[in-house]
């Protein structure tokens, strides 16, 4: 091969390395995807003091609210779960839900979320807690916190 088909080898590697580049940062910075500490606001998961509790509205048998019986064990599940979930802004066509499991944590600050476990949605019922502007987020990982909830919520029911 002479040096001038060489040269053209190079330079079309070059130019498919160069897009294949430009196609990967463009997937790196417009992820849509958050981490939890994305969406919090000024959440501290080593908080010294640590509380949740919680509800479950369970809509199809319409019984008001079963308080949720947490022992310290599932309150650490909850709040890993949480902290490793990764969510993605919802757009405000998307965002009406009714949400079945409302949740408060307490760590450095108070969080008060409602949970819609059919369509894994988190909500802040206050805006100061996410800076949001009143956006939704929805759960593209919830790491299994939904089940973890339905059982809980299960074994609450029972006792």
């Amino acid at each position: 091969m002479n040096a001038k088909g060489k040269s053209k080898k190079m330079i079309a590697s070059i130019f498919i390395l160069f897009i294949v580049a430009l196609f990967v940062a463009f997937f790196v910075f417009n992820s849509n995807t958050l981490a939890s500490d994305e969406v919090f606001n000024d959440i501290d998961f080593e908080s010294e003091y640590v509380n949740v509790d919680g509800y479950k509205l369970d809509r199809e048998t319409e019984e008001i609210f079963v308080k949720l019986k947490l022992i310290e064990d599932d309150k650490k599940a909850i709040l890993e779960a949480f902290k490793n979930s990764k969510f993605e802004i919802l757009s405000s066509s998307e965002s009406y839900v009714d949400g079945n499991y409302f949740i408060n944590i307490t760590l450095n600050k108070r969080y008060e979320l409602e949970l819609d476990s059919t369509q894994k949605v988190l909500i802040f019922s206050y805006e100061e807690d996410n800076d949001s502007d009143h956006k939704y987020y929805k759960f593209s990982n919830d790491n299994g916190l939904f089940e973890l909830l339905e059982t809980i919520a299960k074994g609450s029911v029972n006792q």
